[in-house]
């Protein structure tokens, strides 16, 4: 993940946040507005590390995958739209069947035949 996505959609990451330190509250990563620097000191803070160690974390968790539900949020509704638009091939109209795209008028070969 970069962090500047992070910082967009902080909202959306506050639950993952929670879950992955539970001393976290809410209330105080809302109004963090997702400031890198005080989310570390504050998680060095709160989970009694030094900041060396709570910048570790972060980064640790950082390079992971984006939590599902963080990606998934509605606030992110509007992104995921405009992303889903690169998975539309060239001419194929976004309102058309499917099957005008796919094999459905091919009949399926029984299993362990070639023809």
């Amino acid at each position: 993940m970069q962090w500047d996505t992070i910082k967009r959609d902080w909202p959306a990451f506050i639950a993952p946040i929670m879950q992955r330190w539970d001393r976290a509250e809410e209330n105080d990563l809302l109004a963090l507005d997702g400031n890198r620097e005080r989310l570390v000191d504050y998680l060095a803070e709160r989970h009694e590390l030094t900041r060396a160690e709570a910048n570790e974390q972060l980064t640790a968790w950082e390079q992971g995958a984006a939590p599902a539900d963080a990606v998934m949020d509605e606030t992110r509704d509007g992104d995921n739209i405009r992303a889903s638009a690169a998975h539309i091939g060239v001419g194929e109209d976004v309102y058309a069947d499917d099957k005008d795209f796919g094999d459905d008028n091919k009949t399926a070969r029984p299993i362990g035949r070639d023809t």
